[in-house]
């Protein structure tokens, strides 16, 4: 497994526990201190997200997604999706959000597909 660095983080159940961390994960910075269990521990990615300009609601974030992987909980990484596009539109601004969410789509399978591919890698 190339491209692994070895992390080792304090847990309220284990004391320090030291881990392979993938390439892929942006770091664990914001679990350092945080009173987290062993099971706590996650490796996330990038977050790729959809911005939707609206008359409405200004700019909004509707999807937000990334792949995340607890490895002593879950065997594999999976992809983690924040969907958020709720309201009342004007009727003019629905072709605009239709665009929006067909993006999202694409991004999401986007993801998908590289948590899949990665799977490979990281095992």
């Amino acid at each position: 497994m190339s491209g692994l660095r070895r992390v080792t983080l304090d847990t309220i159940d284990h004391g320090p526990v030291t881990f392979d961390c993938p390439a892929w994960c942006v770091g664990h910075g914001w679990q350092v201190g945080a009173g987290i269990g062993r099971n706590d521990i996650s490796h996330n990615s990038v977050r790729v997200k959809v911005i939707a300009d609206t008359y409405s609601y200004g700019v909004q974030t509707p999807l937000r997604t990334w792949m995340s992987w607890a490895p002593f909980v879950d065997l594999v990484p999976r992809v983690v999706v924040d969907l958020e596009l709720q309201g009342e539109y004007e009727a003019e601004e629905v072709s605009h959000l239709a665009g929006v969410l067909r993006t999202a789509a694409a991004r999401l399978e986007t993801v998908a597909a590289e948590t899949i591919r990665l799977r490979g890698e990281d095992q």
